[in-house]
């Protein structure tokens, strides 16, 4: 949790409840480009998401140099693909069969959002 190119944060419902965290990665990249590694709620539907992650792109862009914020989601996952489409991330592409999960591969779908994006 020291490393200086990472972010982690804690998620906190209205009573200051922990309601998951957060990971960014890439804080020291040269490209200006941070991964938003990973999202987890303790429960989903109540809105949480959606807000760390306005929070989360509202900061960076505010606070660093970044130019473009990336993640990617499982291609079944449509509730997290709707909340990143309806906070501004992009479909880049999909990485198929790109996790071997339970003797399964799952593909990837990676989206991103650029400065000038956030800032249009």
């Amino acid at each position: 949790m020291a490393d200086p190119d990472a972010l982690h944060l804690v998620i906190e419902d209205a009573g200051g409840n922990l309601a998951g965290y957060l990971i960014v990665n890439g804080l020291d990249d040269p490209n200006r480009s941070v991964c938003l590694t990973r999202i987890a709620l303790q429960t989903q539907g109540k809105g949480y998401g959606k807000e760390a992650i306005r929070l989360i792109v509202e900061w960076l862009f505010a606070h660093t140099n970044v130019h473009r914020i990336w993640l990617d989601v499982k291609d079944f996952n449509l509730r997290a693909l709707h909340v990143y489409r309806s906070s501004g991330f992009t479909i880049e592409g999909t990485l198929r069969d790109a996790v071997l999960r339970d003797g399964k591969y799952e593909s990837l779908i990676v989206m991103s959002i650029l400065r000038t994006e956030y800032e249009g």
